[in-house]
């Protein structure tokens, strides 16, 4: 899907009916396919966002997308709430989010509006009855609210919601004082954690530790709500890094396996790939996680082979009403223009339905739409008053309500409708074991790779590169040995020395960033480990401690040769490598 299909929509909406069936696994008598009808309102950019709720107190649901509120329930009138603009796609709107919330307890929902992170917060005030047709009064609220997963919701339990967000660099909300909520409102710093400012990634709120008060989550961790004074006290905050690299979206804690306990669910990189939940584990008296992938990089990390990118926004609701709930995500279409992977792939909608098996947790995907794509802001809401959730969407191809419309299926539509498992799904690789580095920066033992004598290189050219100026991680004596300028094929042959003959486990750490390659390692012509995935982004990472074999030695020189095979599909195809170290561990000396 071009971005000047996109563009010009002015022929596909007149259609309603562009549905994608899904399906929900229930029962085999409960063949009950789900189905979205796409209704659009715009194919023009005015917000990342929509939100759905009653403007005009007719018992109808409403859905707010930029400067326009739509009229339920048929959403074909529109009507202002400022003089309207189109956004320039080659850049970002004014408008990012909304909540739709009655601030002056006058009856009349009025809609807050958050921008791009870091702009201010704006109250547009209903004019109630028959001002509706005008545009609304503009307060300015708050100065600037950071990050790009903000949430308004009730937080602190005292029946009215906060703002989270970050600002100036902190973690926390915002507060409101009720009897003038027109007024500026103040921020409530909770933490002395540093927060990305102001585009950090992924921030959510629950109940992690399970003492029924709501948690902060952020990428870096979570902040437990004190038991007395959470508007004043500081929260404690407990890191575990939610993600892979810069963070995610909207987060959330969900008992997703049935065991009592909240795990957390997250997108892993807004702009690049990953879907996944963190089983709440315990470690003795403090909680950790352990990370579930759902949906990967490539098409064999996912068990039915599904793929997209762009993951800006999740949503969780019971979307085929088995009383678990579901992921609800999609593609942030042209989220970073063309700068993200995949980024032309398709506008989807999806939703994951959660399953408990014997065997564990499964999440079996559904697509609910392929051309409305999501924003920064994804809303569930029944807007047609049937008791279904409905999906509200906005972002950069526009404006669409996804009306929820279950339908009874024979034996072959339901079977149809399935998803298929794929032959070569593979596990998620286990967690990379960390470099030990001793209070000098090396690793006790290791062979520095930049020491290493190249004894061939088929194409391109070996350096020594200084890895300071990359403080995402630590490599070993601060270098590594650099490979560019080749191709898939090529080989860059080392000599390894070994003093002792004996039988080894022969371990490296590689370097890992958004254009290296993946690479295969051999020794002495003999196979050793395969598939080395080195893509990583937006940080410049290392694999950690990679065990590529075990094998028996003799005392002299080997011949270590590193192959380009291939890049992953999110990388820039310029086929890096970088080594850091090689680690030969005795495993049975040899006693001759």
């Amino acid at each position: 899907m071009k971005l000047d299909r996109v563009m010009n929509w002015t022929v596909f909406s007149l259609v309603l009916g562009v549905s994608s069936v899904v399906a929900s696994q229930g029962l085999a008598q409960d063949r009950t396919l789900h189905t979205f009808e796409r209704i659009p309102l715009t194919d023009v950019y005015f917000s990342e966002g929509a939100n759905a709720g009653d403007i005009n107190r007719d018992g109808h649901a409403d859905v707010v997308y930029g400067p326009h509120w739509y009229a339920g329930p048929d959403f074909k009138n529109k009507h202002e709430l400022y003089p309207p603009k189109p956004q320039n796609r080659k850049g970002y709107a004014d408008n990012f989010f909304s909540w739709i919330y009655d601030f002056n307890g006058d009856g009349w929902n009025d809609v807050l509006v958050v921008g791009l992170p870091g702009t201010p917060a704006f109250i547009f005030e209903n004019p109630t009855g028959e001002k509706l047709g005008e545009h609304w009064k503009k307060h300015t609220v708050f100065p600037s609210v950071g990050n790009e997963s903000p949430h308004f919701v009730n937080l602190v339990g005292d029946a009215k919601p906060e703002l989270v967000c970050t600002h100036k660099g902190s973690y926390g909300f915002v507060n409101i004082d009720w009897t003038k909520p027109f007024e500026t409102w103040t921020f409530q710093r909770i933490s002395d954690q540093p927060a990305p400012d102001p585009f950090g990634h992924g921030l959510g709120v629950g109940d992690v530790n399970g003492d029924g008060r709501n948690d902060i989550l952020c990428v870096a961790g979570w902040l437990e709500q004190p038991k007395d004074n959470a508007t004043t006290a500081p929260w404690t905050f407990h890191a575990y890094k939610f993600g892979n690299a810069y963070g995610g979206a909207d987060m959330f804690a969900y008992d997703v396996d049935g065991d009592g306990d909240n795990d957390v669910i997250t997108s892993l990189a807004a702009h690049d790939f990953g879907l996944a939940w963190f089983e709440n584990v315990r470690e003795g008296n403090e909680i950790t996680f352990r990370r579930h992938l759902i949906m990967g990089d490539k098409k064999e990390r996912n068990p039915y082979g599904l793929v997209f990118s762009e993951l800006h926004s999740v949503a969780l609701a019971d979307i085929d009403g088995d009383g678990l709930k579901d992921i609800i995500t999609g593609k942030t279409y042209y989220s970073h223009h063309e700068s993200s992977p995949m980024w032309d792939a398709g506008a989807v909608v999806y939703w994951f339905k959660l399953n408990r098996t014997a065997k564990g947790v499964e999440w079996i995907p559904y697509k609910a739409d392929g051309d409305s794509g999501i924003g920064r802001q994804l809303t569930i809401a029944d807007v047609n008053g049937d008791k279904l959730p409905d999906i509200v969407v906005g972002g950069m191809v526009g404006g669409s309500v996804l009306i929820h419309k279950p339908k009874a299926a024979t034996a072959a539509e339901w079977k149809a409708a399935q998803p298929t498992l794929i032959e070569n799904y593979s596990e998620e690789p286990p967690p990379r074991t960390k470099s030990k580095f001793t209070p000098q920066g090396k690793v006790e033992g290791a062979i520095e790779a930049e020491e290493l004598t190249v004894s061939q290189v088929s194409a391109g050219q070996t350096a020594h590169q200084d890895m300071g100026g990359f403080p995402a991680d630590k490599w070993s004596g601060g270098k590594q040995l650099f490979w560019t300028g080749a191709k898939p094929g090529e080989t860059l042959e080392l000599e390894l020395p070994v003093a002792t003959a004996g039988t080894y486990d022969i371990l490296a750490a590689f370097t890992m960033a958004r254009d290296y390659a993946i690479v295969k390692v051999a020794l002495d012509g003999q196979p050793l480990r395969a598939d080395i995935d080195l893509y990583n982004s937006p940080e410049v990472i290392t694999t950690g401690e990679v065990l590529l074999g075990k094998r028996p030695l003799e005392a002299g020189k080997h011949r270590l040769a590193v192959t380009i095979t291939g890049a992953n599909p999110a990388a820039a195809k310029v086929y890096m490598v970088g080594l850091d170290y090689v680690l030969i561990r005795e495993k049975d000396r040899d006693k001759k």
